[in-house]
């Protein structure tokens, strides 16, 4: 049954990928996300819904538009995929349970906000502002959420607290390093992504997000590189790699190491 399960779960997010996508594509033009209906972006037919389904339908139209034969990004199967696989080990982690539901929704918004930063260089506002509304909502509603306390105030405490060290940290980091660099060294769309992170898991995961960002963005950030696809000058987003962190903190439940940083 839990396999059946698991695979149900993975088809469903790869379904809210696809939700994704539309959102990845609408939000950075101001478009509604909700009208009209699924649209090649190159020839603007409507896409019918067998060729819309989520991972399947990519391969069955080999990468290219039915009407007008354009190439459809890559991007659209990696997202489906991705929040296909996520919600998988989400199901796997939690099982049907509030903390599945709240975090694939967290999930869901970090995944659209890290491809918008790639291809737009810009972290939506109607994300980042409704996510940390949300986090501290959630989080007074389902207080477990919150290192298993079951007082309300007290989560309510802790997701305000990760809201001000994630959005506060990154944007001392920022000032030191405009002073040091002369220009701007963290952009005001990630202090507000890592203030939504700390809404949803706290403080304790808000330290090992950065963390895992720093690290994934230099050993990435240099690889990139070194492969000569970036070069040294040129912008890298860093919103992609603090929702890397954050996913990696939301399965790292062997954080309590840090424990005596905080209490």
């Amino acid at each position: 049954m839990n396999i059946i399960l698991s695979i149900f779960f993975f088809l469903i997010g790869t379904c809210l990928g696809s939700f994704a996508n539309v959102c990845i594509y609408r939000l950075p033009k101001g478009k509604s996300i909700a009208w009209p209906p699924s649209f090649c972006p190159k020839c603007h037919h409507r896409i019918s819904w067998h060729d819309n389904i989520p991972l399947f339908s990519f391969f069955l139209l080999r990468g290219k538009c039915r009407s007008c034969q354009g190439r459809i990004s890559p991007g659209y199967f990696i997202v489906e995929f991705l929040a296909g696989i996520i919600t998988f080990f989400l199901f796997l982690r939690f099982n049907v349970s509030p903390e599945f539901f709240i975090y694939l929704i967290f999930i869901l918004a970090l995944i659209i906000v890290s491809f918008i930063d790639i291809e737009n260089f810009l972290i939506p506002d109607c994300i980042v502002y409704s996510g940390i509304v949300l986090g501290l909502f959630l989080s007074f509603l389902y207080p477990e959420l919150q290192s298993q306390t079951f007082s309300r105030l007290l989560a309510l405490k802790a997701s305000f607290m990760g809201t001000l060290l994630g959005g506060g940290s990154l944007f001392i980091i920022g000032l030191i390093g405009g002073i040091i660099f002369k220009k701007e060294a963290m952009g005001g769309g990630d202090v507000k992504l890592l203030a939504m992170i700390g809404a949803f898991l706290g403080v304790k995961s808000v330290l090992l997000t950065i963390f895992f960002s720093s690290l994934a963005g230099s050993v990435i950030g240099l690889t990139l590189i070194l492969l000569k696809v970036k070069k040294r000058s040129d912008y890298i987003p860093y919103g992609p790699y603090l929702a890397l962190g954050a996913i990696i903190s939301l399965f790292w439940k062997g954080y309590y190491f840090i424990g005596f940083l905080i209490n």
